[in-house]
C-alpha cells in the first residue's frame, strides 16, 4: 500500500504528530493545521489552513486518496459557539470537498464521548445508540452521521473511529478504572489509523479505538473483524492506578 496519498488534518496535534512520525515512510502526506508544525516534514508538504473556510480546501485535496480527519476541538467542556466552526462546519465542508475531489476514503476521528452518557461500567457494543454526555460528544455524533450519509449517497468510503483516552505512558491524565478502560496507547493508535487507511472493501464502519485493556469500555470485536486491528497494550498493566471508580 506504499504511496497512498493522505491528507492529515490536525497534523500538529498529539495524535496527528504521532501518526505522521510513525507513517511518514509509508504514505505521501499533505499535512494541514492552523498552526505551523514544530517537527521536520522531510519530503512531505504542509499547508496552513482553516478548514471552516471553504476556499482553503481545493488546494489541500488535489491528488489525495485518503483523508484522515483529526482536526477539531477535543474539549468536553467546549461551548456550541466554539464547536460550530471547528467541529461542525469544517467537517461538513471537508466531506463536501472530498466528494467533489474524488477522494476514495475519509477516516473521521470521532470520540468515545459520543457514548459517554452510558454508565461507566457498561461496555459499548456495535449498534448501540449514541448517547453523548456533552456538546462535544454531540458534535462527534454529527460527524458519525455525516460518515453514514456520504457513504450511502456517494462513492466515498467512510470510517469513523471512536477514539478513547489517547495518552502516553510517560505523561498522562488517567485517574481511575473508567479512564483505564478507555485508554488508547500511541502505538495502538498508529496501528488503528493505518488499518483504517489501508483496509480495502469497507464502505462504511463505526470502529472503536481503544487498546487491549483488561476491561474495555468499547467492544473491539467488530473493529478487529473488519479492520484487522489487534491492539497490544493494556492500561491495567501499564499504569499503577488504583482500580476504584
Amino acid at each position: 500500500m506504499d504511496g497512498i496519498r493522505v491528507l492529515l488534518t490536525g497534523a500538529c496535534g498529539r495524535i496527528g504528530k504521532t501518526f505522521f512520525e510513525a507513517s511518514k515512510d509509508r504514505y505521501r502526506f499533505t499535512l494541514t493545521d492552523r498552526i505551523a508544525p514544530d517537527f521536520e516534514l522531510d519530503e512531505h508538504r504542509f499547508i496552513r489552513a482553516d478548514l471552516s473556510d471553504k476556499s482553503s480546501l481545493a488546494a489541500l485535496l488535489e491528488g489525495i486518496d485518503v483523508i484522515v480527519h483529526l482536526s477539531g476541538i477535543p474539549d468536553p467542556e467546549a461551548t456550541f459557539d466554539e464547536l460550530l466552526p471547528n467541529n461542525i462546519l469544517a467537517t461538513t465542508y471537508l466531506f463536501e470537498a472530498a466528494v467533489a475531489a474524488g477522494v476514495q476514503r475519509l477516516v473521521y476521528a470521532s470520540s468515545a464521548q459520543a457514548i459517554e452518557g452510558y454508565p461507566v461500567d457498561s461496555q459499548i457494543t456495535p449498534g448501540m445508540p449514541v448517547l453523548p454526555a456533552n456538546l462535544y460528544g454531540v458534535s462527534k455524533c454529527y460527524g458519525e452521521a455525516l460518515c453514514g450519509y456520504y457513504a450511502a449517497r456517494t462513492p466515498l468510503s467512510t470510517i469513523a473511529l471512536r477514539i478513547g483516552a489517547f495518552e502516553s505512558a510517560q505523561s498522562h491524565g488517567l485517574r481511575n478504572a473508567r479512564d483505564l478502560s478507555a485508554w488508547l496507547s500511541p502505538r495502538d493508535a498508529v496501528q488503528l489509523l493505518q488499518r483504517a487507511v489501508e483496509t480495502e472493501g469497507v464502505k462504511h464502519l463505526i470502529a472503536h479505538g481503544i487498546s487491549n485493556n483488561r476491561f474495555k469500555r468499547l467492544d473491539l470485536s467488530e473493529t478487529t473483524r473488519v479492520l484487522g486491528y489487534h491492539p497490544v497494550d493494556d492500561a491495567f498493566q501499564t499504569f499503577e492506578i488504583p482500580i476504584t471508580d
